[in-house]
């Protein structure tokens, strides 16, 4: 992907979006339609025939598309030019194994907020959870929660959802430059997040219900992950995987309009002659 191609997630657009897996199969000023829960999110939105909306296909593309037909069991789209591509945030989040409901609550909003990858992580303390998402179809569900999210949060990539592993296996994988754990007495977000102000890739790694143990803790820090604190309360995981993700976001959002203000200002500045060359000055 060259970098004319590419957006900042924060540019994502404001067209409303439908998911639509064969858009790429589709020429452009063809119509295709999509079934019943295409349809259903399109009244969602209150679409009426004639408005302009986003597509995608769920791995990244998107094209301007235009509503034509809609009723009760399906949605008739006309496919226009194909829209900036939008990449999802470097952000990984490893979250334990819990609850199927709270934890498909945490994929919806993850997938809002726009995360590549959602990891389940089994700690000593989350094996006694009975009602946990480690059946295979846990994972079926978990895509269709977050293909709703996709297109309600107007997002084009859906995130990889990783069926659970043991936390000493997800900390040996080679993943994130800044590496995360949510640990009240770990640093304040401003000071552990420092170094994903330059958009790195970044992981969050969230303990389970009564935490982490010591031994636990030390595997994490000899793995390189840094404890933040979210806030002097105790925190549910969902809870503490949201307010994680979105001080991530905020520093890095913070580092994108950085890095292009700081881009605007040296293509605007007046290009002078180079230190010691004829008529360059020289500074002590």
């Amino acid at each position: 992907m060259s970098s004319d191609d590419a957006v900042s997630p924060v540019d994502g657009g404001t067209l409303p979006t439908l998911l639509c897996r064969d858009a790429g199969r589709t020429a452009h000023g063809s119509e295709l339609s999509l079934d019943s829960d295409g349809a259903a999110h399109a009244r969602a939105l209150r679409l009426r025939e004639g408005d302009d909306l986003a597509l995608t296909d769920g791995r990244g593309r998107r094209w301007r598309g235009r509503l034509m037909r809609l009723d009760r069991r399906r949605v008739t789209c006309l496919v226009l030019e194909p829209l900036p591509v939008v990449d999802p945030w470097p952000i990984e989040l490893w979250a334990p194994v819990g609850g199927r409901d709270r934890s498909l609550w945490l994929i919806e909003k993850a997938t809002e907020i726009g995360v590549r990858t959602i990891r389940f992580v089994e700690w000593e303390r989350s094996r006694s959870v009975a009602d946990a998402g480690r059946s295979k179809g846990f994972v079926a569900k978990a895509l269709r929660r977050a293909e709703s999210a996709l297109t309600q949060s107007g997002g084009s990539r859906l995130p990889e959802i990783e069926s659970p592993a043991e936390l000493r296996e997800v900390l040996a994988l080679p993943r994130g430059e800044v590496r995360l754990l949510a640990d009240p007495a770990g640093a304040a977000p401003r000071s552990a997040l420092r170094g994903a102000e330059a958009g790195r890739e970044v992981v969050l790694l969230v303990g389970p219900e009564g935490g982490a143990t010591a031994g636990e803790k030390a595997r994490c820090a000899a793995a390189g992950f840094e404890p933040m604190r979210l806030g002097p309360r105790t925190l549910r995981f969902e809870t503490a995987g949201v307010v994680g993700l979105a001080c991530i976001l905020a520093a890095l959002e913070g580092g994108t309009r950085a890095a292009g203000a700081a881009s605007e200002a040296a293509s605007a500045a007046p290009v002078g002659p180079a230190e010691g060359s004829p008529g360059g000055a020289r500074t002590r």
